[in-house]
């Protein structure tokens, strides 16, 4: 079965878990039915807990779900991934691995780097940059937090850039 095929049944296990869901909240109101009802709310329930995970699922290996998966592993590593740690952190294959990260090449949000034998994915947008106030005139280098504008030593106008 295609993707589609899957997504289209999966949805009409939702829709039949709502309404056995809600035939069984009325059992449930109804004197006398009241087992029937239970039954049938728990049924409902179980198709639709069943059919979202499998929703959720076929949403995290989607193109765009495994680009945003990796894009988020590469937000807690300072920018930078391998696909060997990708696929042993998502528990994704690597070819599938692999074809997100050249989309995200072509899209120009990836840089490939070799190290040390290693292949490694760089995001530009999410490398974290230490920023620091500096004199450009005597050198001296201030900390961020400090509210200054001009070099106390020199008077000279301070900069903050990246280290």
């Amino acid at each position: 079965m295609n993707q589609g095929c899957l997504k289209a049944v999966a949805i009409a296990l939702m829709l039949l878990g709502v309404l056995l869901a809600l035939v069984g909240l009325v059992f449930l109101l109804a004197p006398g039915r009241a087992v029937k009802g239970i039954i049938l709310l728990g049924i409902g329930g179980a198709l639709i807990g069943f059919a979202a995970s499998r929703l959720r699922v076929m949403a995290q290996l989607s193109p765009a779900g495994v680009e945003q998966q990796l894009t988020a592993m590469a937000t807690g590593a300072n920018g930078e991934l391998t696909v060997t740690s990708a696929a042993g952190v998502t528990h994704l294959d690597e070819a599938l691995i692999r074809a997100a990260l050249d989309r995200l090449m072509q899209q120009g949000m990836v840089k490939l780097e070799h190290r040390e034998g290693v292949e490694y994915y760089l995001f530009p947008g999410l490398h974290e940059t230490k920023m620091v106030k500096k004199c450009p005139y005597c050198g001296n280098e201030y900390p961020v937090s400090q509210h200054l504008r001009t070099c106390p030593s020199c008077g000279g106008n301070i900069e903050v850039r990246p280290e």
